[in-house]
């Protein structure tokens, strides 16, 4: 059952959504890595000084420039979080690609699947900077793209990612929806994130909603419907607070 939930891992970072079948509820989770992480407890990130670097349409190393400032950002704010929850820092190393690879990680990233991936082996997040990424580079896609795999990182070095994985299922429906708690903190992980450097960003309120209505686009049977990815984004976005993003004790309705 481990091998199914490591496969599915890899399909539902890059867009894959097999149909399933089952209609049984899930049992509760019990796990207290899930349920009582102490990421939960070490309040909201810190407001963090974060400069936006300009993109240029069409032009990838702008678009690296960007990245790169905003994962610098991302670590001082995180590990700022970390220490307070007494969890050690394992950085996270931010690789490009202007053109998907074959095989990334241990897996094939097929044509259309999406610009990004993380790899919990080596830490390192790869983005592709396709010629579809550039056509707009001005809105919050770019960050987000970041953000969401530095969240699956975070997730990774407080153990979610581990015991999501040693978590038993007895259906395909289970499995469905525990995939759904793990893919739905990451969108909450990511709100929290922006709203640590959002009086720096000096952005307006439409910007969030804007980046919401993407968002809502990636709806799946493993990555959670359009009300629920909205839901725990806004959680994330306007709390700050990882401990806000608990999807794990949530109710089945908040997680469909």
């Amino acid at each position: 059952m481990k091998l199914a939930k490591i496969a599915l891992a890899g399909s539902v970072a890059l867009g894959l959504v097999p149909a399933v079948s089952g209609t049984a509820a899930a049992h509760p989770i019990k796990n207290r890595t899930l349920t009582d992480n102490r990421l939960y407890g070490a309040g909201p990130l810190p407001d963090t000084d974060c400069r936006e670097r300009p993109v240029k349409k069409a032009d990838a190393r702008s678009a690296k420039v960007y990245l790169n400032e905003v994962l610098n950002c991302l670590n001082r704010s995180w590990t700022a979080e970390l220490k307070q929850a007494g969890l050690k820092q394992s950085r996270v190393k931010l690789t490009y690609a202007t053109k998907v690879p074959a095989k990334y990680c241990g897996a094939k990233w097929h044509k259309g699947d999406w610009d990004s991936y993380y790899c919990d082996a080596s830490h390192t997040i790869l983005i592709v900077l396709s010629k579809g990424l550039l056509e707009e580079p001005g809105d919050l896609y770019l960050f987000n793209l970041l953000a969401m795999k530095y969240g699956e990182h975070m997730q990774n070095v407080a153990g979610i990612y581990r015991a999501w994985l040693d978590v038993d299922y007895r259906n395909k429906a289970e499995l469905a929806e525990q995939t759904r708690r793990y893919s739905l903190q990451g969108y909450c992980f990511a709100g929290a994130s922006l709203r640590s450097f959002w009086k720096s960003f000096r952005r307006a309120r439409e910007d969030w909603d804007d980046l919401l209505y993407y968002l809502r686009g990636w709806a799946g049977k493993y990555g959670g419907n359009r009300k629920s990815i909205t839901y725990w984004a806004n959680e994330g976005f306007t709390s700050g607070d990882p401990g806000a993003c608990n999807t794990w004790t949530a109710p089945s309705s908040k997680v469909a």
